[in-house]
């Protein structure tokens, strides 16, 4: 009966140890009234894209945003669209890290007419047994966090 104690016991140590890396995190800008925000645009930064994990990430971005109340503008069009607009609008950045250890996923929100950051969020995961799957949990916190940010 002890043995079976000592497993318990170090198994439940192991799992808190575990859960005590989470490196999951949502920020909001200080004041910033996120309703006013009603457009979103994913920009395409030429520092942070790219990279294999950056690519499988990119269509669950886009998912995620499209579950939320914000309007899709694509880049290309940002031009094409009214001032009124443009003061509804977040600019959408995102980069990713992964390796077999871990995946970690950054998204911020950028104010289309001050450039200032609004809100950002990070997500991560580890000890999956592939990096896909890794990403591919990553991917899923994250959208889980965006939705919480736009709902």
């Amino acid at each position: 009966m002890k043995i079976n104690l000592k497993k318990y016991l170090i198994v439940l140590l192991g799992a808190l140890v575990l859960s005590s890396c989470n490196t999951d995190k949502t920020m909001i800008a200080k004041g910033v009234d996120l309703n006013k925000y009603g457009y979103a645009s994913i920009v395409k930064g030429q520092t942070i894209h790219g990279t294999e994990t950056d690519i499988e990430i990119e269509p669950g971005i886009y998912d995620a945003l499209e579950a939320t109340r914000l309007k899709m503008i694509g880049e290309h069009r940002l031009n094409d669209i009214t001032e009124e607009q443009k003061e509804q609008l977040v600019l959408v950045k995102y980069a990713a890290t992964s390796d077999e250890a871990k995946s970690t996923l950054s998204i911020s929100f950028e104010d289309y007419m001050t450039g200032k950051t609004v809100a950002s969020c990070r997500s991560s995961n580890r000890f999956a047994l592939t990096r896909q799957k890794d990403v591919n949990r990553a991917i899923k916190k994250l959208a889980t966090r965006i939705e919480k940010i736009w709902k």
